[in-house]
């Protein structure tokens, strides 16, 4: 009788799934505290999509060094260091004193934060087979979207009760308890763990995650150099930037346009800007799900990866629009809560494929790809913000985001999942120039 493998490797799923809701529960708290900054710190509109930007440049910067800090130093020492550096600033910001300090404040929070993604991801690579990477992208993003919707809810609570500051302060302590759990209890590779906890993993298990034959291989960091000639990874980079400027139009400035654009309370955005994160969540994991299921049925792994991406950003172009258009703000709702159920489709097929190409690399596979995708989050708060405050219109940036995303849809044509990393470098520096083998 055939043992059946053991669930450590589901347990390594769930606390990363717990990182994810705490990143976004530190992240997402400026945009419910937005209204009450600008007030008491006499900010506009394009100031605060300056501050909302300050934390996404050095957080899109800085996802390869740290994805290859993963590579290079283990999922383990990395993740516990950065969540402690920024769980630190999420503090700082409720010590903010002006629009400078809280500048400065929110730069060195997303520094801390750039790692999260790249480093958890790379967490898979030793823990997960291929057939269950899709559901566990798809999952682990539902918990950040989960945490984008208890946010406002939470967050809303915590300001009535003792003031915006106090938000920050508290959302902190989980980061930090999270931290102390990690490294304590992690170990990045199933030999590892067995080591330090006892024969928990058992063959069973590793033989599913096809990792015992390389729990003795050193990791070695891919080069800068060598990494960013991936036009492989450039391509759902550049993907992945449209799908982040659409998404942070929500992240960012969605409590606010619920308040000035639609008329809603401070009582009631709390509870309608939690309806688009929800349904968020649900596309994550529902993406995941549907792309996994389609590889192990079809074994065609470029129909699998790049149909559920591409379905999700037309959709979501197709809703996001007449959402800011409609005079009624209960059907705006409706339509942009729909709108992202169908963007976060897209979501799990971005750092699946880096999983699935990328292997020993996949946490600088998954940095240089973030790193990409987050510049569009770091010009979409600015973009929105310019032209409310300048264009007087709140229709416009939706326009623009549906535009974007039939272009992010577009590029999946010329994404190939089913291509190593090393081979397409191997294959780059065996091409010839000049008629001259290299």
């Amino acid at each position: 009788m055939s043992v059946k493998p053991t669930r450590v490797r589901h347990w390594v799923l769930f606390v990363v799934c717990v990182l994810y809701l705490v990143t976004y529960l530190d992240r997402v708290s400026i945009s419910v505290t937005a209204p009450a900054m600008m007030k008491d710190f006499s900010l506009n509109k394009f100031q605060m999509g300056l501050i909302f930007s300050a934390f996404v440049w050095p957080y899109a910067l800085f996802q390869l060094p740290t994805g290859m800090l993963g590579d290079r130093f283990g999922p383990r020492k990395v993740l516990s260091l950065m969540v402690l550096w920024w769980s630190i600033f999420t503090v700082a910001t409720g010590l903010a004193w002006n629009f400078a300090s809280l500048l400065l404040v929110r730069v060195l929070f997303g520094m801390g934060e750039s790692g999260a993604i790249p480093v958890a991801n790379r967490a898979f690579s030793y823990w997960l087979p291929a057939t269950e990477r899709g559901f566990a992208s798809g999952i682990t993003h539902s918990f950040s979207r989960v945490a984008s919707a208890l946010t406002p809810v939470i967050a809303v609570a915590i300001m009535v009760l003792w003031g915006w500051q106090s938000v920050f302060f508290i959302f902190s302590l989980g980061g930090i308890v999270w931290a102390a759990i990690w490294f304590f209890w992690y170990r990045d590779t199933p030999a590892e763990y067995n080591k330090k906890w006892g024969a928990v993993v058992n063959q069973a298990e590793m033989d599913l995650v096809e990792g015992a034959q390389k729990q003795t291989k050193k990791v070695i960091s891919v080069p800068f150099a060598r990494i960013i000639r991936s036009k492989n990874l450039w391509v759902l980079g550049m993907s992945d930037f449209m799908y982040s400027y659409a998404f942070w139009i929500y992240l960012a400035w969605l409590p606010t346009y619920l308040v000035e654009a639609r008329g809603f309370t401070l009582l009631k955005m709390g509870i309608f800007a939690s309806l688009p994160m929800l349904a968020g969540a649900v596309g994550d994991t529902v993406g995941g799900w549907i792309s996994d299921k389609l590889l192990e049925r079809t074994k065609n792994a470029k129909f699998a990866r790049r149909s559920v991406p591409m379905f999700g950003l037309i959709m979501a172009a197709l809703l996001m629009t007449p959402g800011g258009m409609t005079d009624s703000p209960y059907l705006a709702v409706t339509l942009l809560t729909a709108g992202l159920f169908c963007l976060e489709m897209a979501i799990a097929a971005y750092y699946t494929v880096c999983l699935d190409v990328a292997q020993e690399s996949a946490g600088s596979a998954t940095g240089m790809v973030s790193c990409l995708g987050n510049l569009g989050s770091a010009i979409s708060p600015m973009v929105f913000g310019a032209i409310v405050y300048y264009g007087n219109s709140w229709v416009w940036p939706f326009v623009i985001a549906s535009v974007i995303l039939l272009i992010g849809a577009a590029l999946w044509m010329w994404v190939d999942p089913t291509l190593p990393l090393t081979e397409e470098l191997a294959r780059m520096d065996r091409r010839p120039v000049s008629g001259v083998a290299v």
